[in-house]
């Protein structure tokens, strides 16, 4: 393509950031009001907002999907269509609104794109690895796949819905994809640098993360302990973990073994990876008794934000100042975890196996010479373009030219918002029947009764603003006030300090109670 014809593309691009299903469309605002949705506990309003923000008139086709209606399109077929977060989203928040098989099959949606970029990947590599028209106009514009970790979460939501649902055949499959989508990732990453170093040389850039950092750029921000402490931005321990519990409990010590293993790698200063992944796995519990896993999901993953900085550009022998953007994370500081659960007579230690927050932003240190390298491709064709308008068009052209670079430069702000901030686990050996069970949340204590209906027990938790989900059918219970409450979440260790919580007014407890949607049981 010619440089001279690259203004249209670019101001159709400003044009194509308001419309809806469009890849340059604010994510980042839509999802801000779902998810406050969600913590208000309208589930189904945001499940509304949700399908209105991706309701694009390209989005649909002639054919006829499983139950007669017409079959969406996904960004597989056009960039208009369904994309995978709308997916990843969806399957979220159907979660938390007992639709567990609704919420499997959207996700099995999202799966089918990631499947593609695998398949896409393993046929002909330089395909994926040379999206060329990231480097036109944005990393906004190329179809989007998913993060790092997004993909390998998207494989442990999939085994937790399957396992929840009593298809353990299902459930084994994606945990044997886990291992697969992980090796996948590595060898795609180390390629893509490869290819950037490649193209960066061919323009003679020399452009780098201390470059960057020189002109503003938060590079520290990246480079929190929790985020250094990981082995790479996309294995988590928990799906390891999950793996270890489910064979564990089907008697399968042999493949229970590697799944612990495999968690305490990744989460060395676990004591409960610890002792099941150096000590000997037993049976099934006894007669009565249940094997009871809980899973706790707290806030809400980190945002990415665009920010521009403007970076001079040499172009025959002058240099043109162009305003590029990246993206840098906005981590949810209001993520609360509970110290423990207790349950009956016992108290439950509670211990964080997966911080989302770190993954996010150890994958965007690891990626970012490769959008530096993108962006600077990019730079030079943004900078000739203007170079070539002032030049032929006089000053105005010049201007118009700036205009729609300004106007289409915005670095990619997608990412999977709904997934939990941290997930956390308890886990013990309990009697079988109803159980009280109360803990800590940040606007209050929560008490209620769960059902233990077998001997492998899967009971989620998700801590979401003024509500508490919890992943049990006909589940009840309220949050009551705590006066010390204030002192215990600012002690809580989080890589920003949070803002302080609110004080519940009066003695009776407080007016954002407990969202009690019915729930699927769990099923063996």
């Amino acid at each position: 393509m010619r440089k001279h014809a690259l203004l249209p593309v670019l101001a159709l691009s400003v044009f194509l950031a308001g419309c809806a299903g469009s890849p340059l469309r604010s994510y980042n605002k839509e999802l801000g009001n779902t998810i406050s949705m969600v913590n208000a506990g309208d589930v189904k309003g945001a499940l509304a907002q949700l399908e209105a923000n991706n309701d694009s008139v390209f989005s649909s086709s002639d054919e006829k999907d499983a139950n007669g209606g017409k079959k969406e399109k996904t960004q597989a077929d056009s960039i208009f269509g369904k994309d995978i977060l709308y997916y990843f989203e969806k399957g979220e928040l159907l979660r938390l609104d007992n639709e567990y098989e609704r919420s499997r099959d959207a996700w099995l949606e999202a799966d089918g794109i990631v499947r593609i970029w695998e398949d896409e990947y393993r046929v002909n590599p330089a395909k994926v690895l040379g999206d060329v028209a990231t480097y036109l106009v944005s990393d906004r514009v190329s179809r989007y796949d998913g993060n790092d970790y997004e993909k390998v979460f998207l494989s442990t939501k999939l085994m937790l819905d399957h396992v929840m649902l009593g298809n353990n055949d299902d459930a084994r499959i994606e945990m044997k994809k886990t291992f697969e989508r992980e090796k996948l990732i590595e060898s795609f990453r180390e390629q893509e640098y490869e290819r950037i170093q490649e193209e960066t040389g061919k323009q003679s850039l020399k452009f780098s993360v201390d470059d960057l950092a020189k002109n503003g750029y938060p590079v520290d921000k990246l480079d929190s302990p929790d985020a250094r402490a990981l082995k790479n931005g996309y294995q988590n321990a928990f799906a390891h973990y999950l793996s270890g519990y489910f064979f564990e409990l089907k008697g399968e010590p042999s493949l229970a073994a590697p799944g612990y293993r495999n968690a305490l790698e990744l989460r060395p200063d676990s004591k409960l990876i610890r002792q099941k992944a150096t000590g000997k796995l037993g049976g099934k519990p006894g007669p009565g008794k249940a094997d009871v896993l809980f899973v706790v999901e707290s806030g809400f993953a980190p945002a990415l934000r665009s920010i521009t900085i403007p970076l001079p550009i040499p172009i025959n022998k002058e240099v043109v100042v162009t305003p590029l953007s990246f993206p840098v994370i906005t981590a949810d500081t209001r993520a609360y975890v509970p110290p423990s659960i207790t349950v009956g007579a016992q108290s439950l230690p509670v211990e964080t196996l997966v911080n989302v927050d770190a993954l996010a932003r150890r994958q965007l240190k690891d990626r970012l010479p490769g959008i530096i390298g993108r962006t600077a491709v990019r730079a030079v064709i943004k900078s000739a373009l203007q170079y070539q308008a002032k030049k032929k068009g006089g000053a105005l052209a010049g201007l118009a030219a700036t205009v729609a670079t300004v106007g289409s430069e915005q670095a990619d702000e997608r990412s999977w918002r709904t997934l939990p901030a941290r997930l956390s686990v308890a886990r013990a050996i309990l009697p079988v029947g109803e159980q009280d069970i109360e803990f800590r949340t940040r606007n209050g204590i929560y008490r209620g009764r769960i059902k233990i209906e077998d001997t492998m027990t899967i009971v989620p938790i998700r801590l979401s603003g003024n509500f508490v989900y919890v992943g049990q059918r006909d589940a009840q219970g309220t949050l009551e006030a705590a006066p010390d409450l204030e002192e215990a979440v600012e002690d809580e260790p989080v890589d920003e300090k949070p803002e302080a919580a609110s004080k519940p007014s009066g003695a009776g407890g407080l007016s954002g109670i407990l969202g009690s949607g019915a729930r699927p049981k769990v099923l063996r």
